[in-house]
């Protein structure tokens, strides 16, 4: 993996995704039991990010974007294990998206890792440890949406996917 200096334009539309990523996690979330349950299409920018300039970005612009938007929606409440969390995302899908030619694999594999290891596993850890959610019935309810939302959130990165060269052309 190569470093070099990013491009205003490449700089610009790296600030334009977290700014889109914070907005689309607060807006474009539907509740399944408020307060508890929650999704989200906020993953949208991290998974551009990482499709369009690798894991480094993406871990980039998932981790600040996870402290904006803690500072803003969040009344100041800041929990480290969430940006953990995004920073996870932000690897996962650049790793496995950022690779071309794109296989449908590499999708499946990204949001499964993400679905499992990020939302499944840590998110449920860290509400558990701040004292959301203590009953059984809480992790099972967690484990059930992340395996609905998986086919959900695995059709929209095969459909931003299928305008990876649209969004490329954007960014040069």
């Amino acid at each position: 993996m190569k470093f070099r200096a990013l491009k205003a334009k490449e700089l610009t539309m790296l600030a334009m995704l977290t700014a889109l990523n914070v907005v689309m996690a607060e807006i474009l979330k539907f509740r399944i039991i408020p307060g508890t349950l929650e999704l989200s299409f906020g993953f949208i920018p991290i998974a551009i990010t990482g499709m369009l300039f690798g894991p480094i970005a993406s871990i980039t612009v998932a981790v600040i974007a996870d402290v904006i938007g803690a500072a803003i929606f969040s009344g100041g409440s800041f929990y480290l294990g969430y940006t953990l969390s995004a920073l996870c995302t932000g690897l996962f899908y650049g790793l496995l998206l950022h690779k071309e030619p794109m296989k449908l694999w590499r999708i499946l594999l990204a949001q499964a890792l993400v679905s499992i290891i990020c939302y499944a596993g840590l998110n449920t850890l860290w509400a558990y440890l701040m004292g959301y959610g203590k009953a059984t019935g809480y992790i099972i309810t967690r484990l059930v949406v992340n395996v609905v939302a998986y086919p959900i959130y695995t059709f929209v990165l095969y459909l931003l996917l299928k305008y990876r060269k649209t969004f490329e052309r954007a960014v040069k």
